[in-house]
């Protein structure tokens, strides 16, 4: 009888070793993910990183044109917005590997872009969501961390893409002006022409609006920036590449 207890009981002690290990052996694996998942998020913020940084010199030109404009409104030259675009790019588009490339030929048609212009704000979010939908972002235990990054993804996204928004609400009556004053002609007619025939006070108070906005969209995207930056250093501090 007592042999049979002792055979028992190192089965059953044998059986919870191997639970323990079993056990162990997952919570690792599930510790590494999580490493993994977050250093690569943290790639994702660098990326962001970056990304700011050309968004934020591109407004900050916009801005300076804008002011230009709005200081020289009435004696402007269109060669002048030219002279400074060239040195203060903000128009671009993208070549075949995706990096971008500034407009440094113009025509005459590019006129009223340097006073519509506003931007598009798109930061990288595809990591954040994967994330934030598998619940991985819950897992993260360092309180400050977590709500770095979900305030970043979250309520200052919102808010820079608000602003964003708010450029593009306020520079659109630019639009309308230079296409109005276009479709008074019966015949074709130079747009920058129209703008030295027409330029009136109801053109410069939208570049004064604009203006104004500007000033405060460039805030809000340094406070981002600055945000993005803090979190970046607190990934690299507390989360190393395992071998």
């Amino acid at each position: 009888m007592r042999k049979f207890l002792i055979d028992g009981a190192a089965i059953f002690f044998s059986i919870l070793a191997s639970f323990s290990v079993e056990n162990y052996r997952e919570g690792l694996e599930k510790k590494s993910i999580l490493n993994d998942s977050v250093i690569t998020l943290g790639e994702e913020i660098s990326n962001n990183v970056e990304y700011t940084k050309e968004h934020l010199k591109q407004i900050k030109n916009i801005e300076y044109m804008t002011k230009y404009i709005v200081d020289n409104f009435y004696n402007l030259k269109v060669e002048e917005l030219y002279n400074i675009h060239n040195n203060n790019p903000f128009l671009h588009g993208f070549d075949i590997d995706g990096k971008i490339k500034y407009i440094k030929q113009y025509s005459d048609g590019e006129i009223p872009s340097f006073f519509w212009a506003w931007l598009a704000w798109e930061p990288e979010n595809i990591f954040f969501l994967s994330m934030l939908n598998s619940g991985a972002l819950l897992k993260i235990k360092n309180t400050k961390l977590r709500r770095e990054i979900e305030s970043i993804y979250t309520r200052q996204e919102e808010r820079v893409n608000g602003m964003a928004l708010a450029t593009q609400s306020i520079s659109q009556p630019a639009t309308n002006w230079f296409r109005e004053k276009e479709n008074l002609y019966k015949t074709d007619i130079l747009i920058k022409d129209i703008f030295y025939k027409h330029r009136d006070q109801k053109l410069k108070n939208v570049m004064k609006n604009k203006l104004g906005l500007l000033k405060n969209r460039i805030s809000d995207i340094e406070n981002y920036l600055q945000s993005l930056q803090n979190v970046v250093k607190l990934i690299s501090t507390e989360y190393k590449k395992l071998d």
